[in-house]
């Protein structure tokens, strides 16, 4: 191994890596934070909050002074309700947004100084000992920078996304207060509630062109004219639709505000007399207690664990096993040989057209080992002339991160609507076998089993969320799903990183929602978070009309969509609340 590939090495293995893993761990504490105030100091007022709401709820009125024996109880509430609000604004969102912008500012600094350091540390190396090498730092240098473009377009989604959840946390407290305050007010405040939400959609509509811009100048750059091509439609195009049904739900003065609002509050209604007929005596004062019934922020909390499925460069061909045969181990240069894989495209160095059409196109991303970094076009040269050990560890991986994240905040907001809080676990990585490369129906369930052993996972009470490399039939998504009349057996919820992930980003949702129970049936019109292609429904509606033209615009999951899951958490996941 000669001198310019021993220091271009040296800076991926001992300098690039270690500040990486950095901030990987940084941005991780900033989230902790957040958890912790959540779980130390919100959830004990929330918990507070809701027993004195209970007490106020069961104290009879007394008519003749107009309730004023219930005054300075629904008083306490109120001021709870505002303090618990301000501690999620400032002691959570607020801490965690800074944190990861200030994180992210000395991620491209940092960034900026390593890629001019490399360039001249390596290039001058290589230009005394491998000329070729030289030309390669250059090329290399050329796309750090365009990294570092792309690095400030995330920068600016995250600030925007920050906004967005803002408006989301907004929101919930309006309801809840709407909520307290009882059906006028639940109209009423709904009608509020409704205006921050429109005004969420038009920031997350902004926030998809800014990505689609930042996407079409790097595609540009790097001569990936795919890429900008999905830039100018998933980012731009669906932007400006997002933020244009966002504004006509105006028309409905707000309506969808208190629409929420009243299947929250009929699907609390509901699963209250289930828990009545169910339950008797303290157990039934227990659950309702864990789930907080007479609170409008009722509900369980839902883990969920973040993978995204890889291939090591540093995996080998092996002998066969009692479970594998020969070739159920591979590699990347094998992938790269029968041309099942274009290393060099995937990592960018290829300037290539669209091969697929923009909704088959799957993404995916070469980088090394436990970062983000894009892979050198003389590492995958090197790894492909003299194999692994020539090249510092690199991964192929399915997917895009920010998509990733993006289907996790929407499934987030769509989950909560059947009183499912998911709290989701840091973005992780699964390396696969070739078996599981391309996902059948039949492979799902040995997938979801290893995840569950390898990561110690309850069987159904936490639930994976994997972005796979693809699958066969040619699909979006696919869940392994316990159903109410199917046998027991793990969860999960799979999908691919695609033109259709954008798609308002309810992919993922929608493949969670088969692994609450939640089937395809009785779900016409594409405004029906579960509506599908392909299983005999209307895609079109009056419905569609109204919540695209008239309430806002996006898919959402209905009131039947919460009694069936919560029909299958009470009878087939109880051990799921924990009680």
């Amino acid at each position: 191994m000669g001198a310019c590939t021993e220091v271009k090495k040296w800076v991926t293995e001992e300098v690039r890596k270690p500040f990486e893993k950095w901030i990987s761990k940084a941005e991780e504490k900033c989230t902790e934070a957040r958890r912790w105030v959540e779980r130390e100091v919100r959830r004990p007022i929330e918990t507070q909050r809701t027993q004195v709401q209970r007490q106020c709820e069961r104290r009879k009125c007394k008519w003749w002074c107009l309730c004023c024996n219930k005054w300075f109880c629904w008083l306490y509430t109120v001021i709870l309700r505002i303090v618990e609000w301000i501690v999620e604004i400032v002691g959570e969102w607020l801490v965690e947004l800074v944190c990861k912008v200030v994180l992210k500012l000395i991620k491209i600094v940092v960034e900026v100084v390593i890629t001019v350091l490399r360039l001249i540390v390596v290039g001058l190396t290589c230009l005394f000992t491998e000329p070729m090498g030289a030309l390669d730092a250059l090329i290399d240098f050329w796309y750090d920078i365009v990294d570092i473009v792309g690095a400030v377009g995330d920068l600016a989604g995250d600030i925007l996304n920050g906004i967005s959840d803002f408006l989301d946390i907004a929101r919930e407290f309006v309801l809840d207060f709407g909520d307290m305050l009882g059906p006028i007010g639940r109209f009423f405040l709904g009608i509020i509630a409704g205006v921050l939400d429109i005004v969420r959609r038009v920031v997350d509509g902004a926030r998809r062109i800014v990505d689609g811009i930042f996407d079409i100048v790097t595609g540009i750059l790097h001569l990936d004219f795919c890429q900008a091509l999905e830039g100018l439609v998933n980012g731009v195009g669906f932007g400006l639709g997002q933020a244009i049904f966002g504004v006509t739900g105006v028309l409905s003065l707000g309506g969808n505000g208190p629409r929420d609002g009243i299947v929250r509050d009929s699907l609390r209604e509901w699963l209250q007399k289930q828990i009545e007929e169910r339950f008797s005596g303290d157990r039934r004062g227990e659950i309702e207690r864990a789930l907080q019934m007479e609170s409008s922020s009722y509900g369980i909390r839902w883990p969920v664990y973040p993978l995204r499925c890889t291939i090591s460069s540093r995996a080998r061909e092996s002998s066969p096993t009692a479970t594998h045969v020969a070739t159920d181990i591979y590699t990347l240069k094998s992938l790269h040989e029968s041309q099942a894989i274009n290393l060099y495209k995937i990592g960018g160095y290829a300037p290539f057209g669209c091969d697929d059409t923009p909704v088959t196109r799957s993404v995916y991303e070469l980088v090394y080992k436990d970062t983000d970094y894009r892979v050198a076009i003389g590492d995958i040269r090197a790894y492909l002339a003299d194999g692994p050990d020539a090249a510092p560890e690199f991964e192929l991986i399915a997917g895009n991160s920010r998509v990733f994240k993006d289907m996790l905040l929407v499934a987030t907001r769509k989950m909560r609507q059947m009183a499912i809080h998911l709290e989701c676990k840091p973005l992780d990585r699964l390396e696969i076998t070739r078996a599981e490369r391309i996902i059948t129906d039949a492979m799902l369930l040995p997938l979801a089993m290893r995840i569950q052993s390898s990561l110690g996972l309850r069987e159904i009470c936490d639930l994976p969320a994997v972005i796979v490399f693809g699958y066969e039939p040619q699909k979006f998504g696919l869940a392994s799903v316990y159903w109410i009349d199917g046998p027991r057996m793990a969860t999960a919820a799979t999908v691919r990183t695609s033109f259709m992930a954008h798609l308002f980003g309810t992919v993922l949702a929608h493949e969670m929602g088969h692994c609450f129970s939640i089937k395809h049936d009785g779900h016409d019109g594409m405004e029906n978070i579960m509506y599908t292609m392909g299983a005999d429904l209307d895609a079109v509606t009056v419905g569609t009309f109204i919540e695209y033209i008239m309430l806002g615009g996006e898919p959402c999951f209905t009131l039947q969509d919460g009694k069936d899951a919560w029909t299958w958490i009470l009878e087939k996941a109880f051990e799921c609340l924990g009680i």
